[in-house]
């Protein structure tokens, strides 16, 4: 009679024990999903919102007749910022990134490389080459929907094949 008490309570315990199991591993899959989304967002609002915030810059000083490059450089440099965070230092949202994604960025960072840098005390000159570029970088954008009258569902796939599209277009423009 001791045995079957005894294998009774070991059965309870081994059940309360699968069933704490299991709720944990729902409340870690949850907060990893969280956590995910959340590495997501960054990239939705840090990077793909300054792409649109760059093409819309560009058509405005183009109607300004190019008055205030500065614009232009604080934009691009947000850009640059966010893929150098992500991409070179791993900041903690690249996690989210495959290798591919990485790569794609890579390429983007590289093709908005040569425009005019700023930092904390020098801002470099802006002339005629980089108003040509800038022009040819605002057409891609364009062609890539980054534009005001074709703002898409911000979901984590719509991004990942507007950057593909983007990469794609750069290389087509730059003939790379």
């Amino acid at each position: 009679m001791k045995r079957t008490i005894r294998k009774s309570k070991l059965n309870k315990a081994v059940f309360i024990l699968l069933i704490i199991s299991i709720l944990l591993n729902i409340f870690f899959v949850g907060s990893w999903a969280s956590n995910n989304a959340r590495k997501q967002e960054y990239f939705i609002y840090n990077l793909n919102q300054k792409l649109y915030e760059l093409n819309l810059a560009i058509n405005k000083q183009k109607e300004n007749h190019w008055q205030d490059p500065q614009v232009l450089i604080n934009q691009i440099e947000k850009i640059r910022v966010v893929i150098v965070d992500s991409v070179i230092t791993n900041n903690f949202a690249s996690s989210v990134l495959n290798n591919g994604e990485k790569e794609m960025l890579r390429r983007i960072y590289n093709f908005l490389e040569p425009l005019p840098k700023t930092d904390l005390f020098e801002v470099e000159e802006w002339d005629e080459a980089d108003t040509e570029y800038i022009i040819r970088i605002g057409k891609v954008l364009s062609l890539s929907n980054y534009t005001i009258n074709s703002f898409p569902k911000q979901n984590w796939n719509t991004i990942v094949k507007q950057w593909e599209q983007l990469d794609k277009s750069l290389a087509i423009e730059f003939n790379q």
